[in-house]
């Protein structure tokens, strides 16, 4: 009989070996990575709640809370024109390249409203979303097709993309920051860099796969971001600092420059 317990031992260990290998390897975990600080603005308005950028890196849009305006930058920071618009409690703002216009996002309304660049309404567009008040729509900017993709802040996070009614088309929940606050597209990695005010944290996200790198931040309050890919550059606001932040891209190429 000692011939059947050694093949039985040997069935279990072929059993045991088999049950630790994997078809597939493992999910990388995401990075996580410093970034490099290039310079920091102050800021002559306040509570900056996100920030666009044109295609010639040289022009940035923000929005403001108190009073609630639409503001062109330079990339220094100081207020070249303030728009005509004004809003109730503006939290997001994009450039469209197509036809150089400005979307903005208003929180408690949950509406987006398409500008030209002097700040005159072009349309409106109300959304079906419910939800707190203080916890609606953040960021917004568009991705390769030129479709609008929002941010809802908390309770739930999720991100959202509209269709060509500007009605929303798909949204999905968020559950890896505490809040989410700011987003822009990046056209070279095909993913999506977002903001967390709460978390206090810079993400590369993909629809796919998830978050790719995670980048803390020395500074609270981080409301918008904006993304130079021809010069390396990203820039972020702080609401509470009233303050630009300028960082090197940390996945560009060393080639970029204006």
């Amino acid at each position: 009989m000692g011939w059947i317990r050694t093949a039985a031992a040997s069935g279990v260990l072929v059993i045991l070996l088999a049950l630790g290998r994997s078809d597939s390897a493992p999910t990388p975990s995401p990075t996580t990575a410093a970034l490099e600080l290039l310079g920091t603005h102050p800021l002559s308005i306040s509570e900056p709640s996100d920030l666009a950028i044109d295609e010639s890196g040289r022009k940035l849009w923000t929005v403001t809370n108190n009073p609630a305006r639409v503001y062109q930058l330079d990339r220094g920071g100081n207020v070249v024109k303030t728009l005509n618009y004004v809003g109730q409690d503006l939290e997001g703002i994009a450039y469209d390249a197509t036809d150089r216009t400005l979307w903005v996002a208003e929180e408690n309304r949950r509406e987006v409203i398409h500008l030209d660049l002097n700040g005159d309404v072009l349309s409106r567009h109300l959304l079906d979303l419910t939800g707190d008040k203080n916890s609606g729509l953040e960021g917004i900017c568009l991705d390769a097709r030129g479709r609008i993709v929002l941010l809802n802040e908390k309770r739930p996070g999720l991100f959202i993309e509209l269709g060509p009614d500007h009605a929303i088309a798909t949204q999905r929940r968020l559950d890896f920051a505490q809040d989410y606050s700011g987003l822009t597209y990046d056209r070279r990695k095909g993913c999506f860099w977002i903001v967390s005010d709460q978390s206090r944290s810079l993400y590369l996200w993909s629809k796919d796969k998830g978050v790719i790198g995670t980048y803390p931040l020395s500074f609270p309050k981080a409301e918008g971001i904006a993304l130079d890919e021809a010069a390396n550059l990203i820039y972020i606001v702080s609401d509470s600092e009233n303050s630009l932040y300028v960082y090197r891209n940390p996945l560009g190429s060393d080639s970029g420059s204006r």
